[in-house]
């Protein structure tokens, strides 16, 4: 199987949304009881978003944003249809690589009522924090990271 990561562009905006719609609607009606759609295909701000392809089709998106002390997550959406599959942890290894590469560790959140949680414990996530809406997790840096 075939995957790699390739920058989001206007054209896959539409895409985006609709991504986000499949994979978070229902987390967020279960926690605040609506969904609201965060963005329009115009408003959509697609600074660190890449789309995840699997022989050359798209099948989800990664985002992240750099911090001086380390990288966020802001989303990680795989379609349901290609969960369970290793698409996800492909995605997340990439960008904690290239985090680690830099000497930095990984943080992200997950909606409460989200079960993404175990799959990110899975790949080495720690819980941070936690509040009546999220987790907070971060991935720290291996001895070897440090020495980079």
């Amino acid at each position: 199987m075939t995957m790699n990561l390739r920058p989001a562009t206007a054209s896959d905006a539409s895409y985006l949304l609709e991504l986000e719609k499949t994979c978070m609607r229902g987390y967020a009606e279960a926690l605040w009881g609506s969904w609201r759609q965060s963005d329009t295909a115009e408003t959509l701000d697609l600074a660190g978003h890449e789309i995840v392809e699997v022989a050359g089709r798209s099948c989800g998106c990664i985002a992240v944003s750099w911090h001086p002390d380390h990288m966020f997550v802001e989303k990680l959406y795989i379609n349901p249809e290609n969960q369970g599959r290793g698409i996800g942890g492909y995605a997340l290894k990439a960008k904690v690589d290239l985090a680690a590469e830099r000497g930095l560790p990984t943080k992200l959140s997950v909606l409460v009522t989200n079960p993404a949680d175990r799959f990110y414990r899975r790949e080495g996530f720690v819980l941070e924090s936690e509040t009546a809406v999220r987790r907070r997790f971060i991935k720290p840096l291996r001895d070897a990271d440090r020495t980079r």
